[in-house]
Parts: structure tokens; sequence; C-alpha cells
């Protein structure tokens, strides 16, 4: 077939699509998917079109809302050149523009005049998915046909509950696509006139404030295809042994932890192929005895579970965009949550004077990451003993996690909040966490260093006494979580609540059933979220 050289000052040729109608030249509009292993977008696009323009868009809505952070920019920015630097190894290439979604689609339509976009389906908050409409109204407009596709375990429309688990491991146990050849990847290109839009778009784009200080940019984690799979091979060849009970503590986590989640977030790796590794591991395990193969298989079965989960939570905001700002069980609106700017900014700076609370709160500021039990603790301890709205805590939150998802993010907010109503009311006391997961203060000396000479005992006394040397804690932390507790339990006593709560369970609870084996065998898991952190 004849292809469109970069040189090019328009599109010159034609494809065909699976069903046979003739198509323009597809723009593949990259989003948290930029990889080349197990990509269904890129790979629709290669196999019905000549020519594929590869465009990531950096929206001054998404670098202006609320959970956007220079952990994020940093993140897309990584992975962006990682995937430029292997299509221009085949001969292609990438362009990044600036601009509404729908003006920079507008300019590309106008210079090279395409057919068809190509996409992942996005599980995004309530801006994207008001973009999306938008973007799909414009191309009814202009005659332009709109390809996405799934990338996750996620369906769109939302199934029944009933149904999601069986279609879930349909999708999980398809074989994942290869990465396309050398050959299929000379027809990525980027038109000369697309270039010279590239060129205008850097010009035009300010600069940006969301910019990572020296100490965050040596401590958090890369982000590429490239990396991903480094460390997808170190996890199930050499980490994986310590998953399970090592995830917990926020000392072990770092390196019992899959550390695959902000891959998985950004879709610098599929989590078909990740399961797809896994299973090959787990395959490879078959027959050996002794401890060590025992704690391998455990460790890699509890992973396992962690990967439905994963997509379980991000179902919940597909179907329910408004997530954002509704709790799932609308009841617990009425829960008694306080308007103290003093309170917030204490939790925001890590001056809460609850030890290990602060400790977590610096560390993640600093390095993007931290375990899911320390990440529900922080939260619990803003919406039940600080009184903060979850609405309000959940953009700062989403700013920290360098592996930030949104259905993930919004769902287990709701969840440690205990607004979602159908789960027991989780709330954490850091005093006995310290006691449980930093017994001898290691973490808490590290991110903390007013605690550094104070004994272990005195460090978990603080939170009652105050007697470390140490900022007093903003509130007595026992009184205000039972207050909070007292009121939620008034709520979820009442005959309404029920009503909503049993409605919450049909629409989205947990059938409980998740894979334990590849093809035959499940498990029972409960629906108590303990998939936050990868």
């Amino acid at each position: 077939m004849p292809t469109l050289e970069p040189g090019s000052q328009g599109v010159k040729v034609r494809g065909k699509s699976d069903d046979g109608a003739v198509q323009l030249t597809t723009i593949w509009w990259i989003k948290r998917d930029a990889r080349l292993i197990d990509n269904p977008a890129l790979s629709w696009a290669l196999s019905t079109s000549d020519c594929v323009v590869p465009v990531f868009i950096v929206e001054p809505d998404h670098l202006q809302a609320p959970e956007t952070s220079a952990f994020h920019v940093a993140a897309w920015r990584e992975a962006l050149a990682d995937l430029r630097q292997s299509l221009r190894a085949a001969g292609g290439d990438l362009c990044v523009l600036y601009g509404d979604a729908i003006e920079v689609l507008e300019r590309l339509h106008t210079a090279i005049g395409f057919g068809c976009i190509v996409s992942h389906e996005e599980v995004g908050l309530e801006w994207t998915f008001s973009r999306d409409r938008a973007v799909a109204d414009w191309c009814v407009k202009r005659g332009i046909r709109w390809q996405e596709h799934a990338q996750t375990g996620v369906f769109r429309p939302s199934p029944s509950r009933d149904q999601r688990g069986q279609l879930w491991r349909e999708w999980m146990l398809k074989t994942p696509l290869e990465r396309p050849d050398q050959q299929a990847l000379r027809h990525i290109v980027v038109p000369t006139i697309v270039r010279a839009l590239q060129a205008d778009s850097e010009r035009a784009q300010p600069a940006s404030t969301l910019v990572l200080t020296s100490a965050q940019q040596s401590q958090r984690q890369p982000v590429s295809e490239s990396h991903g799979l480094e460390t997808l091979d170190d996890f199930l060849t050499a980490r994986a042994i310590a998953y399970r009970g090592g995830i917990s503590s926020p000392n072990t986590a770092f390196t019992a932890g899959s550390r695959l989640s902000v891959h998985l977030a950004w879709g610098t790796l599929s989590s078909r192929y990740v399961y797809h590794r896994l299973d090959a591991r787990v395959a490879a395990l078959k027959g050996e005895r002794g401890e060590a193969a025992k704690r391998w298989r455990a460790s890699l079965n509890a992973f396992r579970a962690r990967l439905h989960w994963r997509d379980h939570f991000m179902q919940r905001l597909e179907a329910e965009p408004a997530m954002q700002r509704v709790p799932l069980n609308r009841a617990y609106e009425a829960l008694p949550y306080r308007d103290d700017a003093k309170r917030l900014a204490a939790w925001q700076h890590g001056r809460t004077g609850w030890p290990l609370v602060d400790a977590c709160i610096r560390c993640v500021q600093q390095t993007g990451f931290l375990n899911f039990r320390m990440r529900s603790m922080i939260t619990s301890a803003a919406c039940h003993a600080l009184h903060i709205d979850w609405r309000i805590v959940q953009w700062p939150l989403a700013q920290w996690w360098a592996d930030y998802e949104p259905g993930i993010h919004v769902s287990q907010v709701q969840m440690q909040a205990g607004v979602v109503g159908i789960n027991t009311l989780r709330t954490y006391n850091p005093a006995k966490q310290i006691i449980d997961q930093d017994p001898e203060a290691v973490f808490i000396r590290r991110w903390v260093p007013e605690l550094a000479n104070e004994s272990v005992a005195r460090i978990v006394a603080h939170q009652t006494d105050g007697s470390a040397n140490y900022i007093e804690p903003v509130v007595d932390f026992a009184t205000a979580s039972r207050q909070m507790r007292d009121a939620y339990y008034a709520i979820r006593r009442q005959p309404e609540t029920r009503e909503l709560a049993q409605a919450v369970m049909k629409k989205h609870g947990s059938r409980k059933k998740t894979i334990r084996k590849s093809r035959s065998r499940t498990r029972r898991a409960d629906d108590s979220g303990q998939l936050r952190l990868l």
C-alpha cells in the first residue's frame, strides 16, 4: 500500500476499516495509553489505516483541574518521551499539541483532512466525560468516525453487576496484543504540516507552574513503557515473594509492593498484559514445594485479586460520573463536616500533631507513593477525626498520588470516608498503626525529623498526652473520631439509608467472585476495597 511520508503536506491515501468502509488517515489520540504492547486503539488503527498520526493533547482544562499535579505532568511527559523514542527507532514519531481538544482537532482537520480518530475509552471525572461528549458531537458534524477501544476490564455501557464478572474474565483471558513490528510502526508518521502546528503550539503554550522540585524528581518513580516492563520483571521474579504481608507497612511497601500502579494508571502497561505475565509466573511455580514456593503462590494470588478489584472500582466511576461530588449513598450528605481552614491546612502540610499521619503526608508529597493502608489512614484522619468533607479531601490526595487513577481514587475516597454505605466504617487509629506497622518508628523518624531523638513510647503516646517534643495534636483523636462515628451510625440506622444501601449494593456491590486460576477456579473476596495501590 502507498504510505504518507512525513514530508507530505496532506493526506493522499485511504485505508479500509474492518467493516469495509473507506476511511481517511487516522488520528491516534493518545491519552493514558503511551505504550506499544497490548494497545487495542493503536492496533486497530494500524490494521485499518495506511497512515496513523499520533497526537497527545495538552489541555488547559487538564492542567487547571483541581486533581492535577506536577507528578502527573512529569508522568505523561516521560511516558511520551519513551514512546517517541520507540517510534523514532522505527522511522515514526508523535506530536504534542496544546489547546482545547476540539480546537486542536479542528486545526488538524484543516491541515490534513483526516477521516477517523481512534482512542481508548477514558474513565475520568466529569470534565473528561463532558469533553468526550463535545468531541463526539464535533465528529458527527464533521463526518468523522471516532473509534474508542476498551483498554481495561471496564465496560461501556456499564453492565449489571451480575454480568460484569464474566465479562471481566473474558476480557482478561484474551491474549494480549503484541507489539507492532517495525514495518507496521513505519505507518505512524507526523507530516511536515503537523510539525509546523506543533511548533506553533509550543510557542503558544504558557510556562507550566506544575514543576517537580529537585527532591521530588529524585525520589519519584519513573513512568514509561520500558521502565514498566523492567518493574514487572523485577516484581514477578524477585520482589513478589514479600507482597503478602509486606504491603501494609510503609517501611516495606516500597519494595514489597508491585510498584506497577503508576504504569497501570498512565497506561504504560496494560492490566491484561500484567495479568498474563502473572499467570505465566504462577504456572512456572506449579509443582514446586517448600516454604518459599508457598509464599510465592500466596503473594501472587493476592496480587491477582487486586487486579480484579482495580477494575471493579473503576467501573463504579464509569457508571456514576457524578461520584466526585455526590456520595453513592446520598443519605450521608447529612454528615456533620466542618468548614475549618486551619484543620485543613494542618492536614495538608503534615502538621496534625499525629506523628504517623504527618510522616505519611510528608512522604507522599516528596515521593508520590504511599501504601494502601497508610493512604486509608490519612483519609480517615481527615474525614473522621478532623471532620473535613471528603469532597475537599479528594483533591489534595489526587495531587499527591503519582499513580492517580480517577476511578480508583474517587471510589476509594468515598469508601474510606464511609459514604458508600455498604461496608464497615473503618477509622484508622494512627497510634495503633505505629505499633502495628512502624514499631521502631523508622518511617516516622525519617519523615518527621523533629522526632528523631524521641523514644518509640513517647512517639506513640504523643497522640493522647502530647508528651513528645512535637506540635500538639490539632484535636483529640479519640473524642473527635467518636463524634463522627456516632453521627455516621445515627444516619446508617435510618430506614431510608438502608434502602439506599440496598440499591447501591445491587448496582455496585461485589458478587464475591474473582479469578484465582486463569481459566477455572474462583476464590472468595470481600468488598472492603483493599486495592487502592497495587
